[in-house]
């Protein structure tokens, strides 16, 4: 005779009746993409750009 184990039932999560957690979270992503965008955008358009070094891991003076 085999007997066989229940399987454990979890609740299944269940969304928020308003959007708010998605929104914060949708908000934050957009200002740390904007923050990355921007200094990108600065190294790459300043006036001293990349600095070119001889070899990897090198100081740029």
């Amino acid at each position: 005779m085999c007997f066989m184990k229940q399987a454990k039932v979890t609740p299944v999560p269940l969304a928020a009746r308003d959007n708010t957690e998605a929104t914060r979270t949708a908000d934050i992503e957009a200002r740390l993409r904007r923050r990355r965008a921007g200094a990108a955008a600065d190294i790459l358009t300043s006036p001293r750009g990349i600095p070119v070094v001889r070899r990897m891991g090198e100081v740029a003076a």
